[in-house]
């Protein structure tokens, strides 16, 4: 298997919470790195969605970050856990500090917020044909990954990419 990770990880279990689409979500993130986290949660988005995170250190203090969703696992099979793999889009110094706990030699400063983009917001729906019946489902983004069944028959539906 090939290894695409540019950082090495840290696992650590810490209280967590994300903004995705105006609301609020409680989770635990593990697997740190300088360039991104795992939130274990079953509220995951679809990938490319941008969310603002909360962690919540050790020593009580807060680290505030910038991220979007790379990666989004809802399943039923025990051993995998539901989640999103999250890349760190801006970091603040306290997570910078976090980090150097586990490695001294982690870059540190702090990455900026990325540029606007001058880009046309995606719809918050996508209309999917679903399989078995051929029935037109309209369904919300962020309930992509959540396993969405047609309205006509019960189906499962996927965006085929």
């Amino acid at each position: 298997m090939r290894v695409r990770r540019k950082h090495e990880r840290f696992v650590r279990r810490l209280e967590t919470e994300f903004i995705g689409d105006k609301k609020n979500y409680r989770a635990i993130s593990s697997d740190f790195s300088q360039s991104g986290l795992f939130i274990r949660t079953n509220h995951a988005f679809v990938p490319g969605t941008e969310l603002d995170i909360i962690i919540h250190l050790p020593n009580r203090t807060d680290c505030k970050l910038k991220g979007v969703v790379r990666r989004a696992i809802k399943t039923t099979i025990v051993s995998l856990k539901n989640g999103m793999g999250i890349e760190i889009l801006s970091r603040d110094q306290n997570y910078i500090e976090f980090l150097k706990e586990f490695d001294p030699s982690v870059d540190s400063k702090p990455v900026p917020p990325p540029p606007e983009k001058n880009v046309h917001p995606e719809p918050d729906f996508v209309i999917i044909a679903c399989s078995q019946c051929g029935a037109k489902n309209k369904v919300r983004r962020e309930r992509l990954s959540h396993g969405p069944k047609c309205g006509r028959c019960g189906t499962p539906i996927s965006l085929q990419v």
